[in-house]
């Protein structure tokens, strides 16, 4: 079925425990990566041998945002606190007890404005002021089911949050008001992603699916991309290719335009022993973050 196996670039390790959460570095070609010993660290794409400690939370961290003209990284913990983290100095300053449960996605909604997806089944959404000293403050709080919200996606038109009572909501931006319901997988929603050049939502959930959903709710394609729940769900940023990676250890890439598969990682310790919990994209290369305590980069199909 696969064409080819998919193989890393670079192995990052150091990591005492799994590696939830990924995100963007305030340098070129530098990351930033965290899990379940609350450790920040800091990493460059080419030297995966020099990771750098920069923040110690205290307890697991979920999801990472950095504010970077701030010069600022919000942290979504285990327990459901959002934390400021001053990068000059690495402390905080800033303890939210922003949701009861862990925080599984930060992501910014328009230019002065931050979501957070809570276990709580809640989207909290911050104000964030332009000066680095001053603080974030609330804004609203959206009750949208009674299972973890686990991850948020702006689009132009609306914003997709993924569920886990198996929904996709689409807020309109600006009012957060809920303008579809997608019954997207009904053991619940853990990934969504708008396309960036065809007008669909891309969706992962717990049942091992890919589904594309047209602009009116409808489904347009459905295939059984892993055994077990999909965690991630992306589109590289040349367009060309779609990947997705889940509880399986695997991670798979896609054809953006037609959804062929294409390339898989192998199932042995070249790849991911373990589950995979996050991706993002740094110079083009795509990085993946694993239970297995591990970070690996990617070398894209040719």
């Amino acid at each position: 079925m696969y064409a080819q196996e998919f193989r890393t670039s670079h192995s990052f390790q150091g990591h005492k425990a799994a590696v939830y959460a990924l995100g963007a570095g305030h340098a070129p070609g530098t990351f930033l990566s965290a899990g379940g010993e609350g450790i920040v660290v800091r990493w460059q794409l080419d030297r995966p041998e020099q990771g750098e400690a920069i923040v110690n939370a205290g307890e697991a961290v979920f999801s990472l945002h950095l504010l970077a003209e701030q010069e600022r990284l919000l942290i979504g913990t285990g327990s459901g606190r959002l934390l400021a983290i001053d990068l000059r100095s690495g402390k905080a300053v800033q303890a939210i007890e922003a949701h009861t449960k862990g925080i599984f996605r930060i992501c910014p909604i328009d230019a002065n404005t931050v979501a957070c997806a809570g276990g709580d089944g809640a989207l909290s959404t911050w104000h964030v002021p332009h000066e680095r000293t001053s603080p974030l403050a609330p804004l609203r709080r959206i009750p949208l089911c009674d299972e973890k919200l686990r991850d948020i996606v702006p689009g132009t038109q609306r914003i997709a949050v993924a569920c886990g009572d198996g929904s996709v909501r689409e807020l309109a931006p600006g009012t957060l008001n809920e303008v579809a319901r997608i019954e997207g997988h009904g053991s619940g929603t853990n990934a969504v992603h708008y396309h960036p050049a065809k007008p669909v939502l891309l969706s992962g959930g717990k049942d091992g699916e890919l589904r594309i959903w047209r602009s009116d709710g409808s489904l347009l394609h459905a295939a059984a991309a892993h055994k077990g729940s999909v965690y991630v769900v992306t589109v590289d940023p040349s367009e060309r290719w779609l990947v997705t990676a889940g509880r399986d250890a695997l991670v798979k890439v896609w054809e953006a335009a037609t959804l062929d598969p294409v390339a898989r990682s192998a199932r042995d310790r070249s790849g991911h022993t373990h589950s995979v919990n996050a991706a993002i994209w740094c110079e083009g290369s795509l990085i993946t973050a694993s239970d297995d305590r591990s970070i690996r980069s990617w070398r894209m199909p040719v």
